[in-house]
């Protein structure tokens, strides 16, 4: 530990005295590391990260299942939601949802976006509480009610500058006005990760806004073969999915005595909530693994193309200090010795470096997606705060750049010709002496 002191003082105190190979390394380092970093966050964030609601595991999706055709699936109607709903079951709740595209602003300003449509127990049942405001109650969502009351994401709040009265003002929707009643705390983006709405209506203004978004089924969410909602469920504490699966079997065969057509060899089936999509047939997620793998060797290979050229410039500068390497062999440093320096020596560089490349990786992910998410017609959830995966993710970009741009030029530096270093003139490394016998060449073939 007391020598790993000395390496760590001794490649601080060298390095600062080369304040300009120092800033080229560490710029080399931050933007290789920067990628990577930022790369790393949005993998994160679509594949490993917690959902921000307590107890995320326990909600699942909900599907009507061909009995028939087991590969077919569909959604839910109103009023067979309204009996789940009801039943005592493996549940402590359920809710519904839908997505709808609206017209936000008026005249030339109207952006398209993306907006939820969902029950009254919509957050109760994720455990959101919102940030301001309040729920939609249930005579909101009653079918045909259309009170104009929406919920505004923060994202949306954020983009007009948080103002202060927001909830209880009004926003034109669709040339109509609908009173806010509400704000989604900061990061929440519904049932998925990363993508949102930007609103939640309540199931009320499912007819009104579907008729405009240009829905061509024109029966009401009444209809009890209107199969137009998603359903998501919260699992009782210690209730697990296979343990759910006989009293949904059970419950769809009860319902069918009262929606024989309807339910006509159809039963129920939970799955895993899915992260990326709102879909009405489960979907095997594996592809976010691959995708988020290939994504990282891609800033692998970035990385690596910063180490090579960091190593080259290593080499250049380790010929200067061939004499001193060989002077602490000859005194029994030992070239593990030597090794170990040079590579404290680039560990160095790359937690400053790494440093560097965090605060750069964050900067322009959060613009990135600032700039993409005032163009796209769907909200842009990404938190990208720094956590502890974050913390040693990079810390293992710092490691791995120290292993491939520093080990390469330790070994090599440190296999040297002893004695032939040695001989060089007394306080002289070679470079100088290089400079000044081209300086004297010069001088030569000038007087010729």
């Amino acid at each position: 530990m007391h020598t790993l002191l000395q390496d760590l003082k001794f490649s601080i105190r060298l390095l600062a005295k080369t304040p300009g190979f120092t800033a080229a390394a560490v710029l080399v380092l931050a933007l290789g590391i920067g990628v990577n970093t930022a790369i790393f966050s949005m993998v994160h964030e679509l594949v490993f990260s917690p959902r921000p609601w307590p107890d995320a595991r326990q909600v699942v999706q909900l599907y009507t299942q061909d009995e028939s055709n087991p590969r077919r699936f569909r959604t839910f109607s109103y009023p067979i939601f309204k009996e789940i709903q009801a039943q005592d079951s493996s549940f402590s709740d359920v809710m519904a949802h839908t997505l709808t595209m609206v017209g936000v602003g008026d005249g030339e300003n109207t952006k398209r976006t993306f907006a939820g449509l969902v029950s009254a127990n919509y957050f109760s049942t994720l455990r959101v509480p919102l940030m301001r405001g309040r729920a939609f109650l249930p005579e909101e969502e009653r079918p045909g009610a259309a009170i104009p009351v929406v919920i505004a994401s923060y994202n949306y709040w954020n983009q007009i500058g948080r103002p202060a009265g927001f909830v209880g003002s009004t926003v034109r929707i669709n040339e109509r006005l609908f009173t806010v009643v509400g704000i989604t705390p900061e990061g929440f983006s519904g049932t998925m990760m990363l993508f949102g709405p930007e609103f939640y209506f309540p199931l009320g203004c499912f007819d009104m806004l579907n008729a405009e978004f240009g829905d061509s089924d024109r029966r009401g969410i009444e209809a009890a073969d209107a199969y137009k909602l998603f359903l998501v469920g919260r699992l009782k504490p210690g209730v697990t999915l296979a343990d759910a699966e006989p009293g949904l079997k059970a419950l769809a065969a009860r319902l069918r005595e009262r929606f024989p057509v309807e339910l006509k060899e159809q039963t129920f089936t939970a799955r895993k909530l899915p992260r990326l999509s709102t879909s009405n047939a489960p979907r095997e997620e594996s592809d976010l693994s691959v995708l988020g793998g290939t994504m990282l060797a891609m800033a692998g290979i970035v990385l690596l193309i910063a180490s090579l050229n960091l190593a080259n410039m290593l080499l250049a500068r380790g010929t200067a200090r061939r004499k001193e390497f060989a002077i602490r062999i000859a005194l029994g440093g030992g070239r593990g010795r030597v090794v170990r320096q040079l590579l404290t020596e680039g560990f160095v560089l790359s937690i400053a470096g790494g440093v560097a490349g965090f605060v750069l990786g964050a900067w322009s992910t959060g613009l990135l997606m600032q700039a993409v998410g005032s163009m796209a017609p769907v909200g842009l959830f990404f938190r990208g705060a720094a956590n502890p995966a974050l913390f040693a993710a990079t810390f293992g970009f710092c490691s791995l750049a120290t292993v491939f741009f520093a080990l390469g030029p330790a070994l090599k530096l440190s296999r040297g010709d002893m004695l032939a270093d040695l001989k060089e003139n007394p306080g002289e490394y070679p470079a100088r002496r290089a400079i000044r016998w081209s300086w004297r060449s010069s001088r030569f073939r000038s007087a010729c």
